[in-house]
């Protein structure tokens, strides 16, 4: 019945019943659908808030010094504000928005809060998707990346090669003569890893111009066992950039901690104050209550003649 009503309603555009067409539908119809006719279309017209929580793709409509408004995908009607502090997905601080977003942008936004009709928008903590900036894609959450692969993981990768030479190192009367040195050679660019984590093991210091790692040992007289130990090399040096660097914001003002201990400081003190105050007042009171009995007393005794 409610279909049918809101369906008459926005066909006529009017909830007067002289203007719908309401030929053949009773009275007792007519005037239910007078009663809920405003209430429909107004729910038409107004959809339902997103839920604090839920994710979304948000369009950027406009963006100023302190944020972006985007549209909220399959909300119609629906924009929130992209505060600047969130922008950034990885919690770094980002000064400016407009070097961070532009009008047309499409990112990942989680509501943080909706209130009086206003929405908040965050990135922080969200996967990118293709079509978010580059920058923001070369972030990855710690849930999706995993564990870094051990040395075990590493030799059964189709990037990593090992090479192996004559040993300059521990060999005893075999040294220089058997090809214990093993090397390990890590492509970056076909390594299976989000490209956060390639673009962060190029930045490492033992990347070659050719955008491999390489890992050397040649510290004991086997050849296993300097296998083992060039890959647990490579291992740690994976490990090394397998996360993102923790990014330090500076602190402003007083932290919570800083404020509650301020606070208690400032009551022991109130009352601290508060009883020297009453500690004198009682002596004031003490002092005036001992002048009254005296003036009482004297002015109760009279006074004695003294003869010439």
């Amino acid at each position: 019945r409610g279909a049918s009503l809101l369906s008459l309603a926005t066909a006529s555009h009017s909830s007067c019943p002289q203007a719908l067409p309401m030929i053949g539908v009773p009275a007792l119809a007519r005037a239910q659908f007078c009663r809920t006719a405003p209430l429909l279309m107004l729910a038409a017209s107004n959809p339902a808030l997103p839920a604090v929580g839920s994710l979304h793709v948000g369009v950027v409509e406009s963006v100023v010094t302190y944020g972006a408004f985007c549209s909220l995908e399959g909300q119609p009607g629906r924009d929130g504000l992209l505060h600047v502090s969130h922008i950034d997905p990885s919690g770094g601080r980002v000064e400016v928005a407009e070097d961070a977003l532009a009008v047309g942008d499409r990112v990942r936004v989680r509501v943080t809060s909706v209130a009086d009709g206003k929405i908040s928008l965050s990135c922080r903590g969200v996967q990118q998707g293709g079509d978010a900036p580059a920058a923001w894609r070369l972030w990855t959450p710690s849930h999706v990346l995993g564990s870094p692969p051990t040395a075990r993981t590493l030799e059964g990768l189709e990037c990593v090669v090992l090479s192996y030479s004559r040993s300059s190192g521990a060999g005893g009367q075999a040294v220089n003569k058997l090809s214990t040195k093993c090397e390990a050679r890590l492509c970056v660019a076909h390594s299976p890893w989000p490209d956060a984590v390639k673009a962060r093991l190029l930045q490492l210091g033992g990347a070659t111009r050719g955008g491999e790692l390489l890992a050397v040992s040649d510290r004991h007289r086997t050849q296993a066992a300097n296998r083992k130990d060039a890959l647990e090399k490579l291992a740690a040096l994976v490990a090394d950039a397998w996360r993102p660097p923790k990014v330090r914001r500076q602190r402003s003002g007083l932290s919570e901690r800083g404020k509650r201990q301020r606070r208690d400081e400032k009551r022991r003190t109130s009352e601290k104050k508060r009883g020297r105050s009453e500690g004198r007042r009682g002596l004031y009171e003490a002092r005036r209550k001992v002048l009254v009995a005296a003036a009482a007393l004297s002015l109760s005794v009279p006074r004695l003649g003294v003869p010439a």
